[in-house]
């Protein structure tokens, strides 16, 4: 943080702490009831506040997504991780750290992304805004791809290898695995990173041509 900062204000100080709460209170009702079946008076009273200063907070359901994104990468130290991942000189130790950072994101914030697709499938402007997080998270994905291209294995395209990473990344996996198959945060993390070596550094005991990557990518994403 800039020491040259301003400190909030306490009046600025109660404000996020509404809206936190706020947040935290649509996060956890809409993760329950749903998106469509969660209302602002229902997060409003699970919040303790009124409708109205939600509206005035926010303005509408869409904004608290986005305040909800927010909370998850402030949380989620995402940045940090990709930092380190990046800074990593050897391949496998960089999958590995990519696993690691996946499941941080997974642990603090899996519900917010399946909130946000359950929204888009419903809501046409929460669909395009959706659109534009797949479309920044696709583009990050093949960068980071890109600087693994001289040790992919021998048959695993580019293309390939970022579709594979956004298909073992995807929040499904972690869901069944974890909260359905009753894994350990550890286990997960460790499966993830030996199967991304494994898939995409490793010469693969079965090489997918394009076509059928691209199958398997479209059984996960979100039309």
């Amino acid at each position: 943080m800039n020491s040259d900062s301003p400190r909030p204000t306490h009046r600025q100080r109660q404000a996020q702490e509404t809206k936190d709460r706020v947040i935290a209170a649509a996060r956890a009702l809409m993760a329950r009831n749903g998106w469509a079946g969660t209302t602002i008076d229902a997060i409003a009273t699970e919040a303790g506040v009124a409708p109205q200063t939600i509206y005035a907070a926010f303005g509408n359901k869409r904004a608290l997504l986005e305040g909800m994104r927010s909370v998850m990468l402030r949380d989620s130290n995402i940045p940090e991780l990709m930092a380190q991942a990046a800074a990593e000189s050897e391949a496998p130790h960089r999958l590995e750290l990519w696993a690691r950072l996946v499941r941080r994101q997974m642990e603090t914030s899996f519900d917010v992304i399946s909130i946000h697709r359950q929204a888009a499938a419903s809501d046409p402007k929460v669909a395009a805004d959706y659109r534009k997080v797949l479309d920044s998270r696709a583009r990050v994905f093949a960068e980071f791809i890109h600087d693994l291209h001289a040790d992919l294995a021998p048959g695993v395209s580019e293309s390939a290898a970022t579709d594979l990473l956004w298909c073992f990344s995807n929040e499904e996996i972690y869901r069944e695995l974890v909260e359905e198959r009753g894994w350990s945060a550890d286990r997960y993390e460790r499966w993830l990173g030996e199967t991304l070596v494994a898939q995409l550094i490793t010469t693969p005991s079965v090489v997918l041509r394009e076509p059928e990557v691209q199958a398997a990518v479209a059984r996960v994403e979100p039309a």
